[in-house]
C-alpha cells in the first residue's frame, strides 16, 4: 500500500478535525499549528509561531505535504495561505471559507478555496449514506435470523463482481465457507476469474438447477430469481444491481440499477460498521469487481461506484490485482479467437459472430470476444454467440446507453431461457430445446442462421440509434 502524504493543519478550532483521524487523516503524519500555550495532541506534531510568517513552516519540509487552512478571520486566512505558499511552493493549499456565500469556490493564486457549506453538505450526505447502509445491514441480518446455514447463489459463469460481493456479504453475516457456501449452476470458465478464486483460496461449488429448490436460505448475489427460469420463486435475499427482470419474492431485497457493480453495494454493507472487516484481499476482490463491471469506471458507473473505487484503491493489493488481470490463455483458446475474427462482419453498425459448438469450459470466450468486436471498424454494437451443450449463450456490447441492450435482449430472448443486463452490456442464455420448437433450425447451420436473424431483428435498431440521434 502506498504511503499517504503528510498534512499541515492551520486552524483556530483543531477539534473540528478529530473526526477525520480514522478516515482522511488515517495513516498520515499530521502537523498541527498550535496557538500560544497549547500542547500538541498525541496524534500530531506541533508547529509553533506566527502563521503569517513563512519561516514558521520551515520544519515542514516534505515535498508531498497537503496544507489545510481553517480560520474564522477571512483576511487572516488569506495572509496565512500566502505565507505557506511562499515557504512550501509545491504544496497544495486548501482554505475552508467559513463566510458562506461571500466568495465563489475555486483556485486563485495557487490557493484552493472551498465553501464550508459545501463541505458540510458532503459530510451530511456521507453520514446519511452510512446510516442507510447500516439499516440495510440490519434488515439483511434480520431476514437471515435463525438460519443455521445459507448459500450464496451466483450466475452460471460467476464473474468477479458476483464472487467479491458474495465474499463480502458472507463476512457481513459472520459466516464461514462451510455454513454459507458460494454456489453456481454453471462453472467458472474465464481464466482471470479462475485466477481470482485461486489467489484468494475461494471455493465455488457446482450444483444442479433442479436442486436449487431444495436449498434453504438462498441469497442471490449479482443476479435475480428470473435468471433461473421457474426454478426459484421464494428466496431469502436478493442483492443486485441489474434492472429488475420480473417479479419474485424474497425476505430481503436490495436491487439498485443505478449502481454499476454489486461490489459497491456489498462494500457499503461491509463498511457500515467500520473498516475492521475489510482485509486487503477483500478490498482487492471488491475493487476488481467494480473494475470489471464498469470497465474501469467508463461504463454505467455511478458516483457511488466512483467513491467506492477511490476508497478501495489504496487499500488493495495491487501486485495481486496485476496477477489476476493478466491470466494465461491456452493455444486452443487463441486459435478460436482467430477463427472467430475471420468470420466477423459488420452490417449497419452491428457486428455479429456465431462461434458454433464449443466445450462448456470455453463459455468465457463469448463475453471476451464481444468486447473485442466492439472495436471493429464501423461497429457500434457487437454480439457474439456460441452453443454450449444444450444452450446458446449470447453476449452483447454497445458504445452508448441509448442502445438499451438489456431491454432488447430480454424482449427477444427471455422467453427461451434468461436474458437481460445493462444498457451497454447484456447477456442471453437460450435453451436449445425451447428455441427449436418455434424456429426452423435444422442442424448447426440452420441454428446459426436462425440466431443471426433473431439478433439482427433485436439489435439492428440499437446499432442505428446513434446515427439517427446525431
Amino acid at each position: 500500500m502506498p504511503v499517504r502524504g503528510p498534512v499541515l493543519l492551520i486552524s483556530d478550532q483543531p477539534a473540528r478535525f478529530l473526526a477525520l483521524r480514522r478516515s482522511a487523516l488515517a495513516g498520515r503524519r499530521v502537523h498541527l499549528w498550535l496557538t500560544n500555550g497549547a500542547s500538541a495532541p498525541r496524534w500530531c506534531v506541533g508547529v509553533r509561531g506566527d502563521p503569517t510568517i513563512p519561516a514558521t513552516f520551515d520544519a515542514v519540509r516534505s515535498r508531498d505535504v497537503t496544507v489545510v487552512v481553517d480560520l474564522g478571520d477571512e483576511a487572516q486566512a488569506k495572509r496565512v495561505a500566502t505565507a505557506v505558499r511562499r515557504q512550501l511552493p509545491r504544496a497544495p493549499v486548501l482554505v475552508i471559507d467559513r463566510e458562506r456565500g461571500r466568495r465563489r469556490t475555486g483556485i486563485r493564486g495557487g490557493i484552493a478555496w472551498i465553501d464550508e457549506g459545501e463541505l458540510l453538505a458532503d459530510a451530511v450526505e456521507g453520514v446519511l449514506a452510512r446510516v442507510f447502509a447500516r439499516r440495510q445491514v440490519e434488515r439483511f441480518r434480520r431476514a437471515m435470523r435463525g438460519a443455521r446455514s445459507c448459500a450464496f447463489l451466483v450466475q452460471h459463469d460467476p464473474d468477479p463482481d458476483a464472487i467479491a460481493s458474495a465474499l463480502a456479504l458472507r463476512t457481513v453475516l459472520g459466516a464461514g465457507a462451510v455454513d454459507a457456501p458460494i454456489i453456481t449452476c454453471g462453472r467458472v470458465t474465464r481464466p482471470e476469474n479462475r485466477r481470482l478464486i485461486e489467489e484468494l483460496g475461494v471455493r465455488i461449488e457446482h450444483v444442479s438447477s433442479r436442486s436449487l429448490s431444495k436449498h434453504e436460505n438462498l441469497i442471490l448475489v449479482d443476479v435475480q430469481p428470473p435468471y433461473f427460469g421457474g426454478d426459484l420463486t421464494d428466496v431469502a435475499a436478493v442483492i443486485d444491481h441489474h434492472p429488475p427482470s420480473g417479479g419474485f419474492r424474497a425476505r430481503f431485497k436490495d436491487v439498485r440499477p443505478s449502481y454499476g457493480a454489486a461490489a459497491t453495494i456489498a462494500a457499503e454493507y461491509l463498511l457500515a460498521e467500520g473498516e475492521e472487516p475489510l482485509t486487503r484481499e477483500l478490498a482487492t476482490a471488491l475493487l476488481y469487481g467494480i473494475i470489471t463491471d464498469t470497465k474501469s469506471l467508463s461504463r454505467s458507473a455511478s458516483d457511488d461506484d466512483l467513491e467506492m473505487f477511490a476508497y478501495l484503491f489504496p487499500r488493495a493489493d495491487h501486485s495481486l490485482l496485476r496477477r489476476i488481470q493478466h491470466p494465461s490463455y491456452s493455444a486452443a483458446t487463441l486459435r478460436r479467437f482467430g477463427v472467430a475474427l475471420q468470420r466477423a462482419h459488420v452490417t449497419r453498425g452491428l457486428a455479429h459472430v456465431h462461434l458454433g459448438r464449443l466445450p462448456e469450459d470455453q463459455e468465457h470466450i463469448v463475453a471476451q470476444l464481444a468486447e473485442f468486436c466492439l472495436g471493429i471498424e464501423g461497429a457500434n454494437t457487437a454480439v457474439v454467440s456460441g452453443v454450449f451443450h444444450d444452450r446458446v449463450v449470447m453476449s452483447a456490447r454497445a458504445l452508448w446507453p441509448a442502445a438499451k441492450l438489456g431491454d432488447r435482449l430480454r424482449d427477444s430472448f427471455d422467453r427461451y431461457g434468461s436474458a437481460g443486463g445493462h444498457a451497454v452490456m447484456a447477456k442471453a442464455v437460450i435453451r436449445l430445446v425451447d428455441w427449436r420448437r418455434t424456429h426452423e433450425a435444422k442442424g448447426d447451420r440452420g441454428l446459426e442462421m436462425s440466431i443471426s436473424r433473431a439478433v439482427r431483428r433485436a439489435l439492428a435498431p440499437a446499432s442505428r440509434v446513434r446515427r439517427s440521434s446525431t
